[in-house]
């Protein structure tokens, strides 16, 4: 009897069964798909549609809301411990008992370096959950991962040691502020034992060559689009498959030869592979969507989320001490994007993949979030505004927003839609706030510096009118200032200046803030062609009447093209070479602003200039 249990149990060893859940019901539901909701814990789908149904007059023994399983794969693959020992049968049958699948763990960071270096009781940045990490840990969650987050811009510097155990996959979301922390973390994961480490977010995407040529190789593998089925699909893969052997739409392994970027004619090559995979009926329009599980973040991440939102944004609302805040993500990409032209300083990565989400993925979040007591939310697709679609499918499935909802939005919509500001209302208990760059208050650098939109007319005009729209309709504004466009002068400062000052007279209380910032010269921006491209340089320099020499062009941007991060010399240099102002006479004004906004009465707390020196390059 023994042997025959050990053979089993060998047997046993050399195998892995994984169930999988498809994402798809067990069988059809019958009835209005608003109706139907996916329970996540159980792993049911519920059609709750009460039409002709009788469960809904409480009479007991009638038909019950219909319940449908989610449809199952039962996959058996070997087990690879096993058979990477040297001698995997050495010691049967004792050893047998150790030979087992140890649980699958992933650990996600959100790194961020420069706020964390520079003030940890600083909360005016640390009051919104990351949506990045939490929706990859959905996907990792629903593949049967045993999953761990740690935000470092809510919870400060994680505290690696006692975080990474040995065999974890660790992943990092890196943005510009905390990609050099990142390089760091990961060698310290790899020293500890971690299997693989991997990157995704905006600076990897736009750095992934750069990331894989480390010659220590700290990055294992890059996610270089936003889609969650090249993450599913890795996640399964790497349980039976080599990392090197792994090829999947969406992941690099090794580097290329092309940089990705939110420059024309890169999103014009990605817009036709798309056209193309449309064509073939390869392409998925929902595959960057999943309802986010929120319980994945503890109890204490959200209570500090939500305590650092009230003490910033409380005075804003009707219930300020219990206000709870999140991030959700509605629908995909820019709407001005959408035709391959950005403004110049955007390192949004996806932005031009506009992607709309079906109107179940829209209930569903919904209704989660509504289950979580979430009663404001941050609508985080980039021009959410002038998706009209959007506010009435949300509208339809019955979304509300009691605390209030806030947007992104562009002065354009603001300006030429003003109905749209009033759909987005009936939303909200009341209180919307759109989020719009305006970049600047003078037309030259409007028309010819950022190039704001690509329609006929006066763009400063626009501003204008975007501003009155707001005004009219009882909404809210936060707009954003630049200090250092190309050819920027001392006179189109005084224009921003003035358009600042004329906007805050107009709006009063309906002003929550005025950001103003540096022009930031970043890797991936459609402006980052200046690392790569002398002849851009000259049209750069000569917005500001100036030219510019190759060998000043080699020195001061050219050699820095493979950096990680864009170097402060690099900024200095923008400023010498492109504007006819000094950096000093940029934060000059910033500082201008930011005091002024202080002293407006019913200002939400903005970047303070600490904060703002945060998003210096290295």
């Amino acid at each position: 009897m023994k042997a025959i249990l050990s053979i089993i149990l060998v047997a046993m060893s050399m195998c892995k069964v994984d169930i999988a859940y498809s994402g798809q019901p067990q069988w059809l539901l019958w009835g209005n798909p608003t109706y139907i909701r996916y329970d996540q814990s159980g792993h049911v789908w519920i059609n709750c549609n009460p039409q002709n149904e009788l469960w809904r007059l409480g009479y007991p023994g009638l038909s019950k809301p219909e319940r449908v399983p989610e449809k199952k794969e039962v996959r058996i693959k070997p087990n690879l411990l096993f058979w990477r020992q040297k001698d995997p049968l050495a010691g049967m049958p004792l050893a047998v008992v150790c030979v087992t699948d140890p649980k699958r763990r992933l650990k996600l960071i959100n790194v961020e370096q420069s706020i964390n270096e520079l003030r940890a009781a600083n909360i005016e940045s640390r009051i919104w959950p990351h949506l990045g990490i939490l929706y990859i840990g959905t996907v990792a969650d629903e593949e049967g991962w045993e999953i761990t987050l740690h935000d470092e811009l809510v919870e400060g510097y994680v505290d690696l040691g006692r975080f990474v155990q040995p065999g974890d996959v660790v992943g990092l979301s890196l943005v510009v502020t905390g990609m050099e922390r990142g390089i760091e973390l990961a060698r310290q994961a790899k020293r500890l034992g971690a299997r693989y480490v991997i990157a995704g977010n905006d600076s990897a995407i736009f750095r992934t060559n750069q990331l894989l040529r480390l010659p220590d190789h700290p990055i294992d593998a890059v996610f270089t689009t936003n889609s969650l089925t090249a993450v599913r699909r890795f996640l399964r893969e790497i349980e039976s498959v080599e990392l090197g052997a792994i090829s999947i739409p969406g992941v690099a392994i090794v580097p290329s030869d092309v940089d990705r970027s939110n420059e024309q004619s890169v999103l014009k090559a990605e817009h036709t592979m798309r056209t193309q995979l449309r064509r073939k009926g390869e392409f998925n329009p929902q595959d960057v969507f999943i309802v986010p599980k929120l319980t994945l973040y503890t109890g204490a991440y959200w209570q500090k989320v939500w305590g650092n939102y009230r003490t910033v944004f409380g005075h804003k609302h009707q219930n300020p001490s219990e206000v709870r805040n999140a991030i959700a993500l509605f629908a995909q990409g820019c709407t001005r994007a959408s035709s391959n032209e950005m403004c110049s300083y955007c390192t949004i990565a996806g932005a031009s993949d506009v992607r709309m989400p079906s109107r179940e993925y829209l209930a569903q979040v919904v209704e989660v979030y509504r289950s979580f007591g979430i009663d404001y939310v941050f609508n985080a697709t980039d021009s959410a505004l002038e998706m009209r679609a959007v506010a009435r499918a949300l509208k339809d499935v019955g979304a509300f927003f009691p605390e209030g909802l806030m947007i992104y939005g562009r002065a354009w919509g603001l300006a030429h839609h003003p109905q749209l500001i009033d759909e987005w209302i009936s939303l909200t208990g009341g209180r919307l706030l759109v989020n719009v760059g305006m970049d600047s208050g003078d037309e030259g650098i409007l028309s010819r510096g950022v190039i704001k939109t690509l329609c006929t007319g006066s763009r400063l005009e626009e501003n204008r009118q975007a501003v009155r729209n707001i005004a009219a309709s009882g909404a809210h504004l936060h707009f954003s200032l630049i200090f250092g466009s190309p050819g920027e002068t001392r006179e189109s400062c005084e224009r921003s200046l003035e358009f600042f000052e004329w906007t805050r007279a107009t709006l009063g209380t309906q002003l929550d803030q005025c950001e103003t910032d540096l022009y930031w010269l970043n890797h991936g921006s459609p402006a980052s062609r200046v690392f790569r491209d002398y002849a851009y340089a000259q049209q750069l320099a000569s917005l500001a009447g100036k030219e510019i020499s190759r060998d000043t062009w080699k020195q001061r941007f050219h050699r820095h093209r493979d950096t990680l991060v864009v170097p402060w010399e690099c900024e200095e240099a923008w400023y010498e070479c492109f504007t006819s102002i000094t950096v000093e006479e940029a934060q000059r004004h910033n500082a201008y602003v930011s005091q002024a906004m202080a002293a407006h009465e019913g200002a939400a707390p903005g970047r303070s200039d600490m904060c703002r020196t945060a998003f210096r390059p290295a």
